[in-house]
């Protein structure tokens, strides 16, 4: 595991699903349906196999454009209407992790500043964490950007409605993507072990730090004597 600093931290920007709340959405029903909608507009299916859902219906939605535009534009909104459904019935039952809401509020009044991201949408996120705006200076789920993590333009979007740099901030994320994406914009990064990938594989991805659950984030600062308070 890499050894980093924390005195220059001023931001940390975290993950939602899996990070702060627990969201049991049924991924492989979802991608079942984006791929029977997928096959119904004639597009094979052996390049994208591997690749995010997300990134998928843009391809997908690329391709089309290029020979049926008003097909391309029918694909996107049925495809997003999928992952509505299925976001929100997962929400429906979501709940936040026991100590978020303390986590959040103690970063603040340390004088660190907070983001949260997501590949959720924006609905499915608020009905599980409806006074999200309460407890962090900057939010952004999909429906904010274009491009989403991993690209580094979520990354980017949220340090700058922080107004941080990445040298001045960190990403804590349950997912791989949230270390690639947090290490592709110069930030710090931590893997925390609440979703489903395991110390080993943070590891191989190179988190600077690992730990059991989001909310150990501030006894970690705490540890390393950094206060950003003028």
């Amino acid at each position: 595991m890499k050894s980093t600093s924390f005195q220059k931290v001023k931001a940390v920007i975290f993950d939602f699903d899996g990070t702060l709340a627990v969201l049991n959405i049924d991924f492989s029903l979802m991608r079942e349906k984006i791929f029977d909608l997928v096959r119904r507009y004639g597009i094979r299916e052996e390049a994208i196999q591997e690749k995010y859902l997300l990134e998928i219906i843009d391809e997908v939605y690329q391709t089309l454009w290029k020979k049926n535009p008003s097909g391309a534009e029918a694909f996107y909104q049925e495809s997003h209407r999928i992952l509505h459904e299925e976001e929100m019935k997962a929400a429906g039952e979501g709940r936040l992790i026991p100590g978020t809401e303390a986590t959040l509020k103690s970063l603040r009044e340390k004088g660190i500043k907070v983001g949260i991201i997501t590949r959720n949408c924006e609905d499915a996120v608020r009905k599980v964490f409806p006074d999200i705006n309460d407890f962090c200076d900057a939010f952004v789920s999909r429906n904010s950007v274009k491009k989403v993590k991993p690209h580094p333009d979520h990354l980017t979007y949220a340090m700058e409605s922080l107004k941080t740099s990445g040298e001045e901030s960190m990403m804590v994320g349950d997912h791989i993507i949230d270390i690639q994406a947090g290490k592709r914009v110069g930030m710090k990064t931590i893997g925390v072990l609440t979703g489903r990938i395991k110390k080993e594989e943070f590891e191989k991805a190179g988190a600077n730090y690992i730990l059991r659950e989001a909310s150990e984030i501030f006894g970690l600062l705490e540890q390393q004597e950094i206060g950003t308070m003028e």
